[in-house]
């Protein structure tokens, strides 16, 4: 079959460069043909490739069509926050990662509950009259120190539990107040969420995924208040040094890039607060302010990317949450200016399509 493609030898090596006929077409994402023709047209595709909406030309990737439609203005769809949002901050729930209430006999001695729950590192248990009855009640670990846990119940409060279905985004408001809240699961309370468990992987990754959405902004924003190379005058020779490096060591790599894609984090971070126009659409305020919110995000970032333990290490959890609040406020900014810039620059409309 590979023969029939018109060049044996080009096409055995575009299929073991992209990884096999799957990859084939995932970059040819509008063939509809047999695997064969699918071959023969990626192959007889000339240069510029053509990867998804990305064009490689003279070494330069337009990656601004993965936002919105040159000629259009169009968005397209997957690209605002609000769809990142409702694909990740709306889908993942409390239900995905709270754990098991872990409960202690109401008659039981209260030392001896504390002794346990110390052990087991649990600041907050549930209290119930028998092994499978319901929970009337919590306690907290630090005060059980005499008589019996009875002794020391707290009545649970409309504002100690939510459903199991509570999206993340709600979880992250939720706790900028309190520490833990306790989880309806099918109409029982039996399970428990705490800021800790903002640390599991699926929290990450939204986290994660937040944080590359504003970087790709930023980039989109440095692109246009820096025609050309004007950007080159403010960075340092060793960060110009390290994003030549980069370029080289994707160029290897069959990617051509702009000089300006290579850029790190900090340099479009620093690039960004110089130019004040753009800082201040972006609502950045001041330089200091700009310096230390975006310095904030880098710091997390890194975390997030190492895989510390610990996401608040050296802060807190209320200091982390207002900060991902900081940076949902300023990627929807930043969108809407994505789409007021798109539909100002658009060459044509649609109108002659169904």
């Amino acid at each position: 079959m590979l023969e029939q493609a018109g060049s044996g030898d080009r096409a055995r090596q575009i299929v073991f460069q992209s990884g096999g006929l799957d990859s084939i077409w995932s970059c040819c994402p509008g063939a509809v043909l047999s695997g064969t023709e699918c071959i023969t047209r990626r192959y007889m595709l000339p240069e510029p490739w053509r990867y998804g909406r990305h064009w490689r030309k003279r070494g330069k990737v337009m990656g601004y069509q993965l936002w919105t439609s040159p000629v259009t203005g169009y968005r397209r769809h997957g690209t605002r926050l609000s769809d990142f949002n409702r694909a990740l901050g709306d889908r993942l729930t409390a239900r995905d990662i709270c754990e098991p209430l872990q409960s202690c006999p109401s008659d039981a001695p209260s030392p001896d509950m504390a002794a346990i729950l110390l052990r087991r590192e649990f600041d907050i248990a549930g209290v119930r009259n028998e092994p499978h009855g319901p929970v009337i009640g919590w306690v907290r670990q630090q005060d059980l120190t005499t008589g019996q846990v009875s002794d020391h119940v707290r009545i649970i409060a409309d504002e100690d539990a939510i459903d199991a279905t509570t999206p993340l985004r709600e979880l992250f408001d939720l706790f900028k107040e309190r520490a833990f809240v306790l989880i309806r699961v099918d109409g029982s309370l039996n399970a428990i969420l705490t800021r800790a468990d903002l640390n599991k992987p699926m929290v990450r990754v939204y986290l994660f995924g937040l944080i590359s959405l504003l970087e790709i902004h930023m980039g989109f924003w440095v692109a246009k208040a820096y025609p050309g190379d004007a950007w080159m005058a403010l960075l340092t020779e060793s960060r110009l040094q390290a994003a030549e490096a980069l370029r080289a060591e994707r160029e290897a790599a069959g990617q051509g890039l702009d000089l300006l894609q290579c850029l790190q984090f900090c340099d479009k971070q620093k690039l960004l607060i110089a130019h004040d126009e753009t800082r201040g659409a972006l609502q950045l305020d001041s330089k200091s302010a700009a310096k230390s919110f975006l310095g904030s995000v880098e710091g997390l970032r890194n975390s997030l990317a190492h895989s510390q333990y610990d996401l608040t290490a050296g802060g807190s959890w209320i200091a982390l949450i207002e900060l991902v609040d900081c940076v949902q406020a300023t990627i929807a900014v930043s969108d809407e200016m994505v789409e007021h810039h798109a539909l100002a620059t658009a060459t044509d409309d649609i109108g002659a399509l169904w």
